[in-house]
């Protein structure tokens, strides 16, 4: 019998459609227990049976997060901190094959979205750590 994941850890990147909004969330934070991971594939199930294009349900599952460009990287990747403003909306949108939130920043039109993960993600073991890489800009790493 194959080993199920119970738990998954996503760090998704978040886009918005405003050209000029800018107290905006860079990235969703996601803790998916065993109930939510199989909440999802089972939704894909029915929107391929229903030949549906995806299915939308409420969830508040993410946790939204800036980029902290002053603090140490974490592991290589940019640090987090928590995003200070609120959103509205939140659903979790299920495709054939892959899923992401969506919602509105609170009292404004502007509408989010994080970037698609695919299904087969669920299966990795892992955090799903989709973060910039920080690189050395002092100019005192190593050299060749």
């Amino acid at each position: 019998m194959a080993d199920t994941i119970s738990a998954k850890r996503l760090i998704i990147p978040i886009h918005d459609n405003s050209e000029f909004f800018s107290d905006n969330a860079d990235y969703a934070v996601i803790d998916l227990d065993a109930t939510l991971i199989e909440r999802i594939k089972k939704l894909a199930v029915v929107v391929r049976q229903m030949k549906a294009y995806k299915i939308s349900e409420f969830n508040h599952a993410c946790d939204f997060m800036v980029a902290d460009w002053d603090a140490e990287p974490d592991n290589g990747k940019v640090a987090l901190k928590e995003f200070e403003g609120r959103m509205e909306c939140n659903t979790l949108n299920v495709t054939d094959s892959d899923f992401f939130w969506s919602g509105y920043y609170k009292h404004t039109d502007v509408r989010w979205e994080t970037d698609t993960v695919l299904l087969v993600v669920l299966d990795e073991p892992g955090i799903h750590d989709e973060r910039e890489t920080c690189t050395d800009v002092t100019g005192q790493g190593e050299s060749s």
